[in-house]
């Protein structure tokens, strides 16, 4: 079991577990799965998360895993390794949305904010736009990785 980066391979395996999670996967393009992570175990990808990125500002998104292997901590450590990828790109602030994971990402040191209060170029995004309903929440947490 490894969390590694996305590989282009991956990409096919990446949209079946976000589309059986019930996750948008139609505004990703190859050029977002370079900022995927993926959870592998036996060679076969059991979870993903990623980054869009503005700046020293990203979109965290796609935060998934197989519904076999949930509770046993591999998003909390995929939401970890996650920020740790953002503060190595000195990303000072990651914002998200959610319509069930509130409770989970304000357990890892998330605030909810007004959705207006979000960059503009966070609040432009398809998902921002289009993809996620008006009831979503909007979440931040500041990764101190600014310069």
């Amino acid at each position: 079991m490894a969390i590694e980066f996305a590989s282009l391979e991956d990409e096919p395996w990446i949209r079946q577990l976000l589309i059986a999670c019930g996750l948008p996967q139609e505004d990703l393009s190859r050029e977002h799965f370079k900022h995927f992570l993926v959870y592998k175990e036996q060679g076969l990808i059991r979870g993903v998360v990623g980054l869009e990125i503005f700046g020293q500002v990203a979109l965290l998104r796609s935060l998934a895993v197989n519904e076999r292997y949930r509770n046993r901590g591999i998003a909390s450590q995929m939401v970890a390794k996650v920020e740790e990828y953002g503060r190595s790109l000195h990303i000072s602030k990651l914002y998200l949305l959610t319509t069930s994971a509130e409770e989970f990402f304000v357990k890892r040191g998330y605030q909810r904010i007004d959705r207006k209060l979000a960059p503009a170029e966070i609040r432009a995004t398809r998902e921002f736009q289009e993809i996620c309903p008006d009831s979503s929440v909007c979440l931040s947490k500041d990764l101190g990785g600014g310069q």
